[in-house]
């Protein structure tokens, strides 16, 4: 593997790319489409380790096919393990491992602030290509983080008025969190402040008119605040799809999010309803492994292959300055 080549040349292990799928609403198969990301990654040839960060309630290794692990994160948080490195398990699946959440310990589905930042620290020393953090339903401050810690933060969403609801209410809190983490980094919380406060007599109704103004009064903290927004790059996929018209809801919401947050939002696409998905929950067998030419896994493949692409000019610009 690339991680390993360049130890053996003395140089620093490659950071992972870091993948987190989450959603406002629990039922949207994003449990499914993690884990078939998980495996179209393996099989494009890249390391991959799928990481059951769903707290409280994991399953992934059923999704595998695989028992429950003894080790899963609650000995990361219970300082029975100092590494998370110690909770790695195979699948049985070429270049995909597993890293199994504390589903027997509802208490850590919210686990203390320092907890959580062991858990992002950790992950980000991962030997791997990528890993792919599947979230808790829900809008916590503890998956809100995960996914804006991540390099491609994707938010499921089905074509039904809850879902997409949901997913708004789901997105407006990872964005207005990331925009308040922005403004107090660029140190221009009271300058922010004062202008919100004349937000009616200046006509402003988004953040994206906030940072406009703030360019005016505080230009260098405009820059910062919006570098620091444009560096999370969510996307979105439409599941189940049912009805042609479906496809275009992508579009919609990334469009809302960029008129109100000036945030560019990439709709990767859509996955059809198939009873097939059921089946292969069933069989505890991902789809992607076990049809991996039919056409759910080609559109979750094509997924994964944007993915992948858009990490490698990331890293490219990174390297170029």
């Amino acid at each position: 593997m690339s991680t390993d080549s360049s130890q053996r040349q003395g140089q620093a292990p490659k950071r992972p790319k870091v993948w987190a799928v989450g959603g406002g609403k629990g039922g949207v198969g994003k449990s499914v489409l993690a884990t078939n990301l998980a495996v179209a990654v393996a099989r494009l040839g890249h390391r991959c380790i799928l990481v059951d960060a769903d707290l409280g309630g994991a399953n992934l290794h059923t999704m595998v096919g695989l028992p429950a692990p003894k080790l899963t994160l609650s000995a990361l948080f219970n300082s029975e393990s100092a590494s998370l490195k110690e909770l790695i398990v195979p699948t049985g699946i070429p270049n995909l491992e597993l890293i199994s959440g504390a589903h027997a310990l509802l208490d850590m589905a919210n686990p203390k602030y320092a907890q959580k930042l062991k858990l992002i620290r950790q992950v980000m020393t991962l030997e791997a290509d990528v890993i792919l953090l599947d979230l808790s339903a829900g809008s916590s401050f503890n998956v809100i983080d995960f996914f804006n810690t991540a390099h491609n933060p994707i938010t499921v969403v089905v074509p039904t008025p809850t879902s997409i609801e949901n997913a708004y209410h789901f997105l407006n809190a990872a964005l207005h969190r990331r925009f308040k983490q922005a403004v107090a980094k660029a140190q221009a919380t009271e300058v922010a402040a004062r202008i919100f406060s004349e937000r009616r007599t200046r006509g402003i109704g988004s953040p994206r008119e906030l940072v406009r103004y703030l360019s005016e009064t505080a230009p260098e903290a405009a820059v910062t605040i919006g570098k620091m927004m444009a560096s999370l790059r969510p996307k979105l996929i439409v599941n189940q799809m049912r009805r042609e018209e479906d496809a275009n809801l992508g579009l919609q919401i990334s469009t809302a999010c960029r008129d109100f947050f000036g945030v560019n939002m990439e709709a990767l696409g859509a996955v059809r309803n198939d009873d097939r998905v059921v089946a292969s929950i069933i069989a505890r067998r991902p789809l992607m492994a076990s049809q991996p030419t039919c056409q759910i896994s080609t559109v979750i493949e094509s997924m994964a292959v944007q993915l992948l692409q858009q990490d490698k000019e990331a890293e490219k610009e990174v390297q170029n300055g």
